[in-house]
């Protein structure tokens, strides 16, 4: 690893060398390219130094302010991709197994059969910008490319126990932020976090997965000093959850605790069945007013407009429309504007017709099944991971019946990254037979 170490810093020490000179004589496009390639030189010599800048930089780092749609972890897996596709032909390799193999690879081929019709009928468009069908299936590769190469580098228990750390200090300064931004708006103005996260209901869905991860370790280590150290890393982020204002993270924010206390600590379900009813009594109004409009389908203050209302309306727009005209393809990804649509199984019926949303919940459930294999296959870091991606599945596709956590850029993200962790620490064998191990390292089995 030392001597990784110094090849890399010798790779970046050249680049800034030479990035100082390609200022001078041809500009930042030749700074970008020059950056890129030593990203893939340093990425091809240690896979894990890329990686483990990626997931901070999904969580925390804004869209870039360019013409094109992209951001830092774009930037970051371009390069990574291609350094790792490279090493795997080099060293012959084989591409890494994993039970979910086959239905991404048909979530995949079925968003590139439809964005093609769609294209072909005129309801899809080829170019790269900003939610249009290119950019929505380039995404989508994107994404199944940073699970298989997170699933191939993560080898080690000490790999999953640097990508974990990672992970749970990037949870905790969003977490951080939230309340620091909540306290700058005074309470009254949801918050969006410092990547914008594309509104406030898609950072909500982004700490339901982080908040799994969180209290799912805490549920699964041994030690009071870890235990501890995860509840007060999840204090942050659930506070920040609630002044998203968002109502489908709120349900799936639910969901996914009552999973993790189901599979951990049964005991407290009703302890916090009776914390939850007692929420709105303590939180701020503006919370309490956003979390029991979901029962009482109270009208938003601001538009005047009652959640479900809106929601069926547009089903009963949407649904005999693809239904009618386009039922086995949709009409393409991103074929309506990003809130035309708050239901992430009919926007997949219509982005990519009965196929596409077949694929997709061909996806969801293997998730959910290769989570909870996972979970009863391994113990302490793995099983805390495993019990994390098997809670955020189900609160997502529970807030999937109010919007669309599996299109958000930022979401998918995170969640594919959490589910390649625990989906490594099967493969890794991190599981029973390590157990004696597990325990000595104080470890809970």
């Amino acid at each position: 690893m030392r001597r990784t170490t110094v090849i890399v810093a010798v790779i970046v020490a050249g680049l800034a060398i030479a990035g100082g000179a390609s200022v001078a004589l041809a500009g930042p496009v030749a700074v970008a390219l020059l950056i890129g390639l030593g990203i893939a030189a340093g990425a091809f010599v240690e896979l894990r130094i890329t990686l483990l800048a990626i997931l901070p930089a999904m969580v925390l780092l804004p869209e870039l302010p360019l013409a094109v749609p992209l951001r830092v972890e774009d930037l970051l897996m371009a390069p990574l991709t291609a350094a790792w596709l490279a090493r795997l032909a080099i060293t012959r390799s084989p591409w890494p197994r994993t039970p979910l193999d086959w239905p991404i690879l048909a979530v995949v081929v079925v968003e590139l059969a439809a964005l093609l019709w769609g294209a072909y009928r005129g309801t899809a468009g080829l170019s790269f910008e900003l939610y249009s069908a290119a950019f929505f299936l380039l995404k989508t590769i994107e994404v199944a490319f940073l699970y298989f190469i997170t699933v191939d580098t993560v080898r080690t228990a000490r790999d999953l126990r640097i990508f974990t750390a990672v992970f749970v200090a990037s949870a905790t300064a969003l977490g951080v932020w939230g309340v620091i931004e909540s306290g700058s708006r005074g309470g009254d103005v949801a918050i969006t976090g410092p990547a914008g996260h594309g509104g406030y209901s898609l950072l909500g869905l982004t700490y339901v997965v982080l908040l799994a991860v969180l209290v799912s370790l805490s549920l699964t280590r041994r030690e009071g000093r870890v235990k501890a150290m995860m509840v007060a890393a999840a204090l942050p982020v659930f506070y920040s959850l609630l002044y998203t204002f968002s109502r489908q993270s709120y349900v799936g924010a639910a969901a996914a605790l009552a999973a993790l206390l189901w599979f951990r600590r049964r005991v407290l379900l009703v302890p916090a069945m009776l914390a939850m009813l007692a929420l709105p009594f303590v939180v701020p109004q503006a919370v309490e007013e956003r979390a029991t409009s979901i029962v009482t389908n109270a009208p938003d203050p601001a538009t005047g407009s009652r959640p479900y209302g809106t929601r069926m309306r547009a089903l009963r727009a949407r649904l005999p429309e693809v239904l009618e005209q386009r039922p086995l393809l949709g009409f393409g990804p991103a074929a309506l504007p990003p809130g035309f649509l708050d239901n992430q199984y009919l926007l997949v019926l219509y982005y990519t017709g009965l196929i596409g949303l077949a694929a997709f919940l061909w996806l969801l459930v293997a998730a959910g099944l290769t989570a909870y294999r996972a979970y009863a296959a391994t113990t302490g870091t793995g099983r805390g991971l495993a019990l994390a991606w098997m809670a955020a599945t189900l609160g997502l596709a529970l807030a999937g019946l109010a919007g669309s956590p599996f299109v958000a850029v930022r979401v998918r993200q995170i969640y594919w990254f959490l589910a390649a962790l625990a989906v490594a620490a099967l493969k890794l064998g991190h599981g029973r037979s390590g157990a004696v191990a597990e325990v000595a390292a104080g470890v809970e089995p």
